[in-house]
């Protein structure tokens, strides 16, 4: 897991997927407002880094120089395109984002876990995480 500490130091250094293949340069950093701790990145891919992906810090690991996340790379090259701009991610873009990498996102009520063995789906996973989910806000680190 990346500690707070080990955040401050991820901006700028080199992201890999777990067979070594480079993913680009970290950019920006969301953390949970309630924890503090780092929970995405945004890694700037493409030509000359002119695109930034989303891309989660669950099962990361941070050598000092690079970054080793937990996604393969072509899970992060089909992410949804969420706009980047000043500021918190909005719910919907969050939840996309969770969804497309197989992640849990919020809680669900006990009543309707029983029974359940698939993902939940986009269309009712919404109306359980708006009150209970991690918001996730952009961390700004000034060097």
């Amino acid at each position: 897991m990346i500690g707070q500490r080990e955040a401050l130091r991820l901006t700028g250094c080199d992201a890999f997927d777990p067979k070594g293949h480079r993913l680009g340069v970290v950019g920006r950093m969301f953390v949970d407002a309630d924890t503090e701790q780092p929970v995405w990145i945004t890694v700037q891919t493409g030509l000359f880094g002119t695109n930034e992906s989303y891309v989660p810090l669950e099962g990361a690991a941070f050598d000092g120089d690079t970054l080793t996340v937990a996604v393969d790379r072509e899970s992060v090259r089909t992410a949804p395109c969420v706009p980047l701009r000043e500021g918190d991610l909005d719910p919907e873009q969050e939840m996309e984002l969770y969804l497309h990498y197989g992640m849990e996102y919020g809680v669900w009520p006990e009543e309707e876990l029983s029974g359940r063995q698939a993902p939940y789906s986009s269309e009712t996973a919404l109306s359980y995480v708006r009150a209970v989910r991690s918001r996730l806000r952009r961390l700004v680190v000034v060097t």
